[in-house]
């Protein structure tokens, strides 16, 4: 019988309660235990149903059901030495299903010490010797400490009882039998390991043969046997091309592969070639601004002189100056020239002196001089290029400290004991340091990766794989955890010299140790990490702005179980320590919970890999909270050794609209992949505002993309297709596995009169950028605005122009037949309330003219004519700025892109379901792409844009997912699946002059064809006040069609957004109530407290999930059987209590019925 173990979910809770119940009649309490022990394990039989649960914990506790009292006491003294924190740990709970006794609990304990690699030893106190009835677990653990009195048993059980390391030997000709099977199994799961070296003629017969007998001393082959069963093998090789790795990769961390005296040497001689460069520019621009100097000085001494001589000639004979008159005048100039001669002597006794000195002991030199020096100091950017220039290509007169893998085939079952080959590798190149992987970016990692560091690539690096490192001390045993205490202090100095914040680490471990909230990690009595924590946490302000309740239940877990993560280091050796580190911290500081913020254009933390991030709230609770300008990462107790599978692939997003960066934030979040290779082109860099943006600069500053995301200040202008290479328009190149283009529609006012006249580009602003720079000073300058077109965003710039005075300098221009659909229904509310909004000019700007600057502004002339009026006079207008509202459409420059590509482009670019392109690599989404014909041919301009690029990153990820489990070398599945769930309204709107403010929000038709009126045999529920007027439009099921509101009142138009898509019926009676007349004002009814719920992000998928599962239950024909429909009433009602009891800070308007709140 098949059984596999995986982590606990906290949707297996129910049926762990019940096998515990069954099996030791005890209540588990699994929720608790979920947010409170080191590692929880559920094992599942073939069919999917829970025959197991082990629960282990990282302080000395007596197995559940067995012994209570004087017990855990007893227990506490006879794990004595036994337990070392970080690599031992107590079962807590162990329940099996009798008929799958020794299978589950072999599963859930192997699982156990493969999820902790520093786990060496189990320990369980249980009450008198272990039953018949429980073979499983009395086969792997010993007794090892008994008490009568206290009643209990210790037992343990060490890693190598429960997981038998393998027996691993260099490899022989014999073998070839048992590991040609091994490969082949391999080529599809992992191809780049598994591929034969050229030498071995891999297309020929006993291939694998060859490479068994080639070796000698730099290439060695390695098996691995289980039970007398070959189930694994590894090549290597000592010849290495380290120099084209320098070029890549930053290797300087490691010497760069050198023995270190090799490294100095080299890193020395390049800090001297470049001082001297320095030097000598220095000293030969010093020089140059002495000369000049000296020229002007002549320069002004002969035009002294000529002014003194024309003025002797002038004055009268028969009355000469006095003598004394004469010294007084001739002093200064007579005393200049001498103290100047005087000064020139000195400073010649002091260079000779100086060179005296110099010649006989140290130099004394000028303060210039010093400053030159000073400034000639090499940069470790400089000196590290200035290495590569010199060495790069160059034969090594010395053999590099590293071997390389080139292939590792493993059973599938015996895969996650690979790292165990890493020992005998290193005593097969005994004087090698480290050991290196290559891998493809489009391969998915093997467990081994694990172990090992990611080493960064160097900026603009298009090196195809991604290179990993192991240090051969990394695999010293002896790593333990314990408090920090005052004495560490000088071993924390040593770990962390040469930091630029070397200093501040030491302070805050000073405080921390003496606060008792310092921990450090110890090797071989040698300090290798240390972590301080902050006790208080303003979980207030967390809450209010990340999704916290996805990762901790606050209800469970009490404010002192919360710290903040203020320091962390680690030797690099031993990154992989990173969460058993963590996880013993946070045991000994009595936490559940460690939080960690990263604030823009900080460098973040070395185990960010091993932190969950935190999704950020797109709307708070209250707009007056106060917004946290950070991203925060948490590490807890239930996810302490999840591991998310990385995702090497480099995937570049094209655009940073609101689709490109939902992608962006839906791959970083996603709970199961981490990316590592991710990249934005953001020409121009991220731009945030209006009333309708769904990425605020806080939402950006939560989301930490400078901490995960390669942001480049370019956009694409060249696409090939064939060798994955992106042209960019810097001039340089990019490479991806996954292209996502999502750059929207913009207004092209700039790039049309740009491509006449490329200087006018510098006069035209779009009014986004307009909200955002434009200045009080601008408008005192500038006398000359034109606002040119018709759309939303053409009255948002006269809301800015008039809000910094100049309005009376603005001209509104429009070409005819050109309005934007939704200006219609602005100008239809304005109307109806009685509003005057400016109407434009119906004028087209023929061309634009830079007049010759005077200072540093650009002028303009603009000739404006009357389109299809080939009679009317044209009229020369100066111009200073230029504001374009355009219709938005798709940029010429991309198009000719796209279009050189072959990708299909039909008015918009063309995807399938999938959001890909016909090139299966490219995807593209929001405004710029439209669905094909087969898939209804709708424009995706018309839905949410946060909407689909959420959807387009969950099509990215569903693609890895297939990938890993497939086994596959990468080629994507080709059938598209059916698009759903675009449930999000798309809200558009935009402030007015005269403080009113304009929103419309509703679904994929209501933007199609925009309308004050509801659809046919619809309801308009419409309200008008002296703040303005509110309009809810229903569909014929009732269903909200759209919602606009015209007025004064600010107002989030994404909280009014989701109303869409909802009955009427969720709306507290809305209808009955607003046809009796009771509802005088919908916008204050629809911001009562009673409908916070509905605007909770969560809400929407917690809606979903029920719809499911109630049509779910409707098509098993449960509606009318004995509880049907009632009984998922029910559940229903249950599982919004609990979803409303764990996010009741959230939702404080909301009173629980008490039953709910336990």
């Amino acid at each position: 019988m098949g059984v596999t173990a995986r982590l606990t979910v906290a949707r297996d809770s129910v049926a762990i309660d019940a096998l515990v119940k069954k099996t030791s009649n005890k209540d588990a309490n699994s929720n608790i235990l979920l947010g409170s022990a080191l590692l929880n394990l559920s094992a599942f039989d073939e069919k999917d149903i829970l025959v197991g649960f082990l629960c282990l914990d990282d302080v000395p506790c007596t197995r559940l059901g067995h012994g209570a009292g004087p017990a855990a006491s007893w227990t506490q003294e006879a794990a004595g030495e036994r337990f070392k924190l970080g690599s031992t740990a107590f079962v807590r709970v162990c329940a099996t299903d009798p008929l799958y006794e020794i299978e589950a609990a072999s599963a859930l304990l192997r699982a156990a010490f493969l999820h902790i690699p520093s786990l060496q030893r189990l320990l369980m106190a249980a009450g008198g010797e272990l039953s018949f009835t429980e073979p499983g677990l009395s086969s792997v653990f010993s007794r090892v400490a008994s008490s009568k009195e206290a009643g209990v048993v210790l037992y343990e059980a060490s890693r190598e009882t429960v997981v038998p390391p393998l027996t691993i030997r260099p490899a022989r000709v014999e073998d070839h039998d048992d590991m040609l099977p091994i490969l082949q199994r391999c080529e599809r799961a992992f191809p780049a390991l598994s591929k034969l070296p050229e030498s071995s003629r891999p297309d020929e017969p006993f291939a694998l043969t060859r490479v068994v007998a080639g070796q000698d001393e730099r290439n060695r082959v390695l098996v691995a046997e289980a039970d007398g069963k070959l189930v694994g093998f590894i090549v290597m090789t000592s010849d290495v091309d380290t120099g084209n790795l320098a070029e890549t990769f930053d290797l300087h961390p490691f010497d760069n592969f050198l023995p270190p005296e090799m490294y100095e040497q080299q890193y020395e001689e390049a800090r001297t070639v470049v001082r001297e460069r320095k030097l000598a520019q220095l000293r030969a621009e010093a020089a140059r601004r002495e000369q000049l100097e000296a020229e002007a000085a002549a320069q002004a001494e002969g035009a002294e002189s000529r002014d003194e001589a024309a003025g002797e000639t002038a004055a009268p004979s028969s009355n000469p100056p006095s003598a004394q008159d004469t010294g007084a005048g001739d002093a200064p100039a007579g005393g200049g020239e001498q103290q100047q001669e005087e000064g020139g002597e000195a400073e010649g006794a002091d260079s000779g002196e100086a060179a005296a000195v110099d010649a006989a002991t140290e130099p004394s030199i000028s303060a210039a001089e010093a400053a030159i020096l000073a400034e000639a100091e090499p940069t470790e950017e400089e000196t590290r290029a200035e290495m590569l220039a010199l060495f790069a290509g160059t034969a090594l007169e010395v053999e590099p400290t590293l071997f390389a893998v080139t292939m590792l085939c493993m059973d599938p079952a015996h895969e996650a004991q690979a790292h165990e080959f890493l020992g005998p590798a290193f005593a097969a190149f005994n004087d090698k340091l480290y050991c290196v992987i290559t891998l493809p970016h489009d391969s998915h990692e093997p467990a081994l990766m694990d172990a090992m560091t990611r080493v960064a690539p160097l900026p603009g690096s298009l090196f195809p794989e991604v290179l990993f490192m192991f240090n051969r001390h990394a695999l010293i045993p002896d790593f333990f955890v314990r408090l920090g205490t005052p004495d560490d202090l000088e071993q924390v100095a040593t770990l962390v010299a040469g930091m630029p914040n070397s200093a501040d680490i030491c302070a805050s471990f000073t405080g921390a140790a003496a606060a008792g909230t310092a921990v450090v990690a110890m090797c071989q009595n040698e300090l290798v990490g240390l972590c301080t924590v902050n006790p208080e946490v303003d979980l207030e302000l967390l809450q209010a702005n990340f999704a916290l309740s996805s990762h901790v239940d606050l209800a469970y877990q009490p404010r002192a179980q919360h710290g903040e993560i203020d320091m962390y280091t680690m030797n690099p050796i031993f990154v992989h320590r990173h969460r058993s580190f963590l996880a013993a911290s946070m045991r000994l500081l009595g936490k559940a919970a460690l939080y960690y913020a990263l604030p823009p254009g900080q460098q973040p933390p070395d185990m960010q890999e091993v932190l969950a991030q935190v999704a950020p709230r797109h709307r708070t609770a209250s707009e007056k909270q106060l917004q946290a300008e950070f991203a925060l990462y948490a590490f807890t107790r239930q996810a302490a050794f999840k591991r998310r599978r990385s995702v090497n692939a480099q995937i570049v997003i094209a655009g940073a609209s609101e689709c490109g960066l939902a992608v962006l934030e839906r791959l970083l979040l996603d709970p199961d992949l981490q990316f590592n290779y991710l990249t934005l082109l953001a020409p121009g860099g991220i731009k945030v505002g209006g009333m309708v943006c769904q990425y605020t600069a806080g939402v950006i500053a939560r989301l930490g993309l400078e901490a995960r995301v390669l942001l480049l200040d370019a956009e694409m202008t060249g696409l090939e297709r064939d060798s994955h290479i992106i042209h960019l328009s810097d001039n340089s190149q990019l490479s991806y596995n996954q292209l996502v283009i999502a750059a929207g529609l913009q207004d092209q006012s700039r790039y049309r009169f740009a491509e006449v006249d490329p200087e006018v580009a510098g006069l035209l602003v779009t009014e986004l950028e307009l909200a955002a720079d434009f200045t009080m000073n601008d408008a005192l300058v500038m006398n000359n605005i034109l606002v040119y077109g018709s759309g939303l965003g053409a009255y948002h710039a006269l809301s800015v122009l008039e809000s910094k005075s100049a309005i009376d300098k603005t001209r509104f221009l429009a070409p005819p037949g050109r309005q934007a659909p939704l200006v219609g229904v602005l100008l239809a509310m304005a109307a109806e309330i009685g509003l005057a909004l400016p109407q434009p000019e119906l004028l087209d700007i023929a061309s634009l003219t830079i007049v010759k600057p005077v200072g540093p502004e650009l002028h303009a002339t603009a000739m404006v004519v009357e389109p299809g009026n080939p009679a009317a006079p044209s009229e020369e207008v100066p111009v200073d700025l230029v504001v374009g509202c355009e219709p938005p459409s798709v940029s010429h420059a991309l198009f000719a892109c796209l279009n050189d590509a072959s990708l299909v482009f039909d008015g918009r670019l063309v995807v399938d379901s999938a959001f890909r392109t016909n090139d299966p690599s490219i995807y593209a989404g929001g405004t710029i792409a439209k669905l094909s014909r087969r898939f209804s041919g709708a424009h995706l301009e018309f839905y949410n844009s946060r909407d689909v690029g959420t959807k387009l990153a969950a099509s990215l990820v569903a693609h890895f997912t297939a990938v890993a489990a497939a086994g596959s070398d990468g080629q994507p599945d080709t059938a598209a699946p059916q698009l759903t769930g675009l449930h999000r309204a798309r809200a558009v709107g935009c402030s007015l002059p005269g403080g009113y403010h304009f929103m419309f929000a509703g679904g994929p038709a209501a933007h199609a064809a925009p309308s004050l009126h509801a659809p046919e045999n619809g309801n308009e529920i419409v309200t008008t006040t002296d703040r303005g007027q509110t309009r809810m439009n229903l569909n014929a099921d009732g269903v909200v069609h759209s919602i606009m509101y015209l007025g004064r009142v600010p107002i989030s138009a994404q909280r009014m957004g989701c109303l869409v898509g909802l009955h009427v019926n969720y709306f507290n009676q809305l209808l009955p109530r607003y046809q009796a007349g009771e509802i005088r004002d919908l916008l204050a009814f629809l911001t009562e407290p009673w409908a916070e719920l509905l605007y909770n992000e969560s809400f929407g998928g917690l809606r979903e999930m029920l719809l499911e599962l109630g049509l779910a239950t409707m098509s098993l024909g449960e509606r009318n059987a004995e509880g049907g429909l009632v009984k998922w009433v029910t559940n229903a009602q249950d599982t919004l209590l609990e979803f409303t009891r764990a996010r009741a800070s959230e939702l404080p308007g909301y009173n629980m019925p008490s039953a709910a709140r336990t």
